[in-house]
């Protein structure tokens, strides 16, 4: 039997709201327990809310597209990037990196990344020991991806402290598209002319690498590879520029979770210290119970849009609410308890389906040297105060991190 879009359960949420999105997961279970699919009347979506279902909708791209998102990121890079694309197309620009980021590449990586993890590290806690009250997102979590991926693009390094402004502004600016006041207005744009002057600023290298010739670094992978000529100018640049973005903030933000979540259970904390088999379940328990990227916008693009027997209209906008899958208790026990110890199971912080993260790998890598190198150096820490989330479910993560030992 087909459930029709006058039969399906209704609610009325903005997604934005500010105590919402401190804590979405109870109002989340709710709408899991109404259905596979909700209408949310606030903003004219169908919001998708199981595991079961979310993954099928994020693998079936022929019934739920991502070409909202086109618009989207011609606003935020300057051009299309692969994550608006469904096609052949998307395959091809991804195939230009996706060698680079396999799990068995990156092992080359590892020396480039404990160097910059251990110089960050230390500088963190060498304040920290001073007696200082430190956020650790300004002073150690987006550092360190940044860092990396300013490497790996092959960035001067004269560059890297500018390089590294620009990223912040620009992960910044998320707080300011939930701002109507003047503050939020500066904040937006400062991550514009962030934005802006990372493009022109990736625009140069590639001329210069046109100039002298490939190197061993990500823009001449795509530069000189021959999907190039198929590519837009435009497109070249807001690829990498987007590169950065998404390697960054979504990186910087699993580390200050980790660091949030440790924090808050320390016996937890302590027994992955005493045995670090358990850090890479950790990472991704702590990914799963507090999920980054909380909601994925789709849009019905067939008559046969159906989830789990629901009939969802051609054009209809769809929210597939990752967090609610990734605590889905038909797929885990205790979904909503953080346990280190829990057997691993795929959950979907990274994506699903052709869409998944194409950087997860060195992520993983990142988060699991770096957390090694915390548990060393400091192993006992509290937060200083209170944790608040920002507004929106696009990226979810804590404002600030304030620490001390």
């Amino acid at each position: 039997m087909t459930t029709t879009s006058s039969t399906i359960p209704t609610v009325n949420q903005d997604l934005t709201d500010w105590d919402f999105c401190q804590d979405p997961y109870p109002e989340m279970a709710r709408w899991r327990r109404l259905g596979p699919v909700v209408y949310n009347e606030f903003a004219d979506h169908y919001m998708v809310t199981g595991y079961r279902n979310c993954s099928r909708v994020l693998a079936a791209v022929e019934k739920f597209g991502s070409q909202d998102l086109e618009a989207l990121f011609v606003r935020a890079f300057g051009g299309v990037t692969m994550e608006a694309l469904d096609s052949q197309r998307h395959h091809d620009i991804r195939g230009i990196w996706s060698r680079f980021f396999q799990r068995d590449s990156l092992v080359s990586q590892q020396e480039l990344v404990t160097d910059i993890v251990t110089s960050q590290v230390d500088q963190f806690v060498e304040r920290l020991r001073s007696g200082e009250s430190i956020d650790a997102i300004p002073n150690m979590t987006r550092a360190i991806p940044t860092l990396v991926i300013a490497r790996m693009l092959g960035i001067d390094e004269s560059m890297h402290q500018q390089f590294s402004e620009w990223s912040d502004a620009m992960g910044g600016s998320q707080e300011g598209a939930y701002d109507s006041t003047p503050e939020g207005r500066a904040i937006l744009r400062k991550g514009a002319d962030a934005t802006a002057a990372l493009n022109a600023y990736i625009k140069e290298v590639i001329g210069r690498r046109r100039a002298v010739g490939p190197g061993a670094d990500l823009v001449s992978m795509m530069v000189f590879h021959d999907y190039a000529k198929e590519m837009a100018e435009q497109e070249i640049i807001a690829s990498n520029t987007q590169l950065v973005f998404a390697g960054n903030e979504t990186t910087a933000k699993l580390m200050a979770t980790t660091l949030v979540a440790l924090a808050q259970h320390p016996d937890q904390r302590r027994a992955l210290a005493a045995d670090r088999t358990l850090i890479p379940r950790a990472i991704e328990e702590i990914h799963r119970w507090q999920t980054l990227v909380q909601v994925l916008p789709r849009r019905a693009r067939s008559d046969a849009s159906e989830v789990d027997g629901v009939l969802v209209p051609r054009g209809a906008e769809v929210k597939v609410l990752i967090g609610a899958g990734n605590r889905d208790p038909e797929r885990w026990e205790r979904p909503d308890e953080l346990d280190i110890h829990r057997e691993p199971r795929q959950h979907l912080g990274f994506g699903f389906g052709m869409h998944s993260c194409l950087g997860l790998n060195l992520a993983r890598l990142e988060v699991q040297i770096w957390l090694n190198q915390v548990l060393d150096k400091m192993p006992e820490f509290e937060l200083a105060d209170e944790i608040v989330y920002g507004r929106g479910l696009g990226l979810r993560g804590p404002k600030a991190v304030p620490l001390v030992v």
